[in-house]
Parts: C-alpha cells; structure tokens; sequence
C-alpha cells in the first residue's frame, strides 16, 4: 500500500508543485518601477483637492468658493451649498455620527468642506486656499475618558453620559467577580495602549470617470469587492455599474484600505458632474487624519490567583477610544481574554467612547492585540506576585481545550 504517494512525484511530473515560479510583480516591488495608482492617468483628466476643516467638532454655516471659481484653470468647485442634492445624501462609515459627503457638522479635523477640479494639482491646491468657510465651533472631545463624564455636552442621540456610544453586555462565566474574594492573592493592573496608525508606504491616490452609468475606478485599495460595494451603496446603484480596476501593485493596507471612505466619494461626483475623469493625490497629512486607525484603550484589568498559580477569577473592563464613528472596539477586545487562559470565573466589561479624535478601523488583526497586551502584562505581573516562573504560570493555566463558553473549538 502506498500510504504518501505525493511523495513518490519526481519534480519533473509536476506542473505547479515544486516548480519555481517568478513573482510577475517582484521587480516592480523591489525597484520602485511598479505601476502604482499614482502613476495612472487618463485623457482629459482634472485633478482634486480637498479643503478640510481645521476643527475636531464645528458647524459649516457658510462657504464662499467664488474666488476660488474665478482662478484661471479650475472646472469646478463643490460644497454643501452648489452640490446637487441627490448627492449631500451619500454617507459612508459606521454612524452615529454619519460621514455626508460634505456634512453640515463635522466632527473631527480633516472633514471635507469643499473640493476643487482643476486642470492640474497646483491649480486646486491654489484654489482651495481662496475659499472662505464660516464655521461655527462646537465643544470637542479629546479624551476619551472626560468623554464618558454626566458632565459632557452629548453630541450623539443616546440616552448614555457624555459621549459614550456603546455599553457592552457583559460576559460572566462562573460566579464572575465574585470569585474574587476567595483567591489567595488579587493583582491590579491598568495597561494602557495608544492609537496605532497606519502609515502604508503608498498614499491614497485615485482614478475615476463615469462611462454613463458605469463609474469605473483605480484606487489604493486592498479589497475590490468590499470597496466596490461600499461604493455602490453610497450612489444607491448595482454592484455592475462600478468597475474596480487594480494596476497589480499596492503600497499595503493593513486592514484600513478594505472598505470606501467618504473621501473616495468626492472624485466620483466631481467625475459625474464635470463629465471628466478626476485623479486625486492624497498627501501623508490627509491620510494620517482622515483613514481609520487602531483605536486607544484603557484596560482596567483585576486577577485572582491561587499561591500553587492556579487561577480563580478575572475581572477586566476595557474602555476603547473609538473616534468621530460608532465602533465596537471594546469587546472585540475581548477575544483573547476569554480564550487564552482556564480562568473559571470570569467578568468582562466593555465601553466604547467617541472622541473627535480620528476614526477607528481594523489594523492587522483588529483588536485582538490589545486584549493579548492588558492580558499578558497582568499575567506576568500575578506571576511575580506569587513567586512562580511567568513561563510556568503560563503554561500551568493554558485552555488547550477551546472556547468554555461555547463549547467550541
């Protein structure tokens, strides 16, 4: 009987296994000669720039673009007083608060107020200095934790303190925190984790025109699909009537370049407006302001522990800085504190803030590195505690077994 027949395959048999194969896109990776979005252009464009509020939470009570219209080269200036309304509708993201195409409250630096289309990038840039916007500023929220106070102004329509947007259902197993009582030795720990921001090598640039109906798109984006579909959503049009076309090369995404922002919506109208296609070059700035990034936390993290380094009990609350966007960044922390160790009794907390800070998105494995960080630093600090080697503590309580709440592997 022949119990690895794969094994008896001389290469030469093979046509995809054991073959070498050259990576197509290799030289243009590792020379800088790959065909980025940047690089694409296309007959009769017009490039775009944004003019972004200066303000984490402000009203737009006025915009005066004329000037800006006037500057030799410019097609066409938009804002929420020019725009047609079929088009101040399009929202993107994960609301409260919902990103309009050119909201009439912002609610973090960096919104866009207005565009300019302009036969090149220094005509725009030019044209959006012109522009006056009269803002009417409102109090903002930087820290996430004054944030949860009675005492600040709301900015959402929730019934919660301050600027909470989401208060967790807690998990308990066992008898929760109650089991604390009865450990022999209690540690506390606060970890601290902040904002992680992406800070790809490509910066987010576009290529978009209208063929009709059919919007057609180059974009700096990780996942065409999802992109095409937030794109379609945003115009209320069927998924076949946006084309997504990739160059074969990306300066990488981490997660943040999964979805369409409300930034990418802008070329797109300007496009169906103008009738041109419309090329847009973000700067280092605009993409550090406005792309999502791993929120901040705080973890405020109690463990119970037995001196022969058994566990007894948890309890661990994490509260998520989630920015200007409904998010839940708390409990998706969560995932690693439930699953990694045999803690039988068990309380878990989650509260989400909003902020005017940024907007909270995936990074790498989304929020699973924070829960892992708060976890393993109370961890080694109750191995030190009761005197036992941090290796051995851990090991001696690893859940080999799967997840105790489910049942499940």
């Amino acid at each position: 009987m022949v119990t690895n027949p794969g094994a008896q395959l001389a290469a030469a048999d093979l046509k995809v296994i054991r073959q070498p194969r050259m990576r197509t896109q290799g030289y243009g990776v590792v020379t800088g000669l790959g065909n980025y979005v940047e690089h694409m252009n296309v007959t009769n464009q017009i490039y775009l720039k944004a003019l972004r509020s200066p303000h984490p939470h402000a009203r737009v009570k006025a915009v005066d673009s004329s000037e800006a219209e006037q500057t030799p080269g410019v097609v066409s200036v938009l804002h929420r007083f020019n725009t047609p309304r079929e088009y101040l509708n399009i929202k993107m993201g994960f609301g409260p608060p919902d990103r309009f195409l050119f909201p009439e409250e912002v609610f973090q630096a960096g919104v866009v107020v207005a565009v300019v289309g302009a036969e090149s990038p220094e005509v725009a840039d030019e044209a959006i200095r012109k522009i006056k916007v009269d803002y009417e500023v409102l109090p903002s929220v930087i820290d996430f934790l004054e944030g949860m106070q009675p005492s600040t102004p709301r900015q959402l329509d929730s019934k919660l303190d301050g600027t909470t947007a989401i208060v967790a259902t807690p998990l308990v197993r066992g008898q929760g925190d109650a089991a604390l009582g009865s450990a022999e030795v209690v540690v506390d720990e606060v970890a601290i984790k902040p904002i992680e921001a992406h800070s790809a090598l490509e910066l987010t640039n576009s290529v978009m025109w209208w063929d009709g109906d059919r919007l057609t798109v180059y974009n700096t984006n990780q996942g065409p699909f999802g992109y095409r579909s937030s794109v379609a959503a945003g115009f209320n049009i069927p998924l076949n009537q946006v084309r997504w076309l990739n160059t074969g090369y990306m300066g990488s995404g981490y997660g943040f370049r999964a979805l369409a922002e409300i930034d990418d919506m802008h070329p797109a109208v300007m496009s169906k407006i103008t009738g041109r296609p419309v090329k847009t070059l973000q700067t280092r700035y605009e993409d550090a302001t406005t792309r999502g990034h791993r929120p901040r936390f705080r973890n405020e993290m109690k463990l119970g522990v037995n001196r022969d380094g058994s566990l007894v009990a948890g309890h661990f609350k994490v509260i998520a800085d989630i920015g200007a966007t409904k998010f839940a960044a708390a409990s998706s922390a969560w995932f690693t504190m439930y699953n990694t160790y045999k803690i039988p009794n068990l309380t878990l907390e989650g509260i989400d803030v909003m902020t005017n800070n940024y907007v909270a998105f995936a990074y790498r494995c989304v929020m699973h590195p924070n829960g892992t960080f708060a976890l393993e630093t109370t961890m080694e600090k109750a191995a030190y505690a009761i005197g036992m080697d941090p290796v051995q503590f851990r090991l001696k309580n690893l859940n080999e077994v799967g997840n105790p709440d489910t049942n499940k592997p």
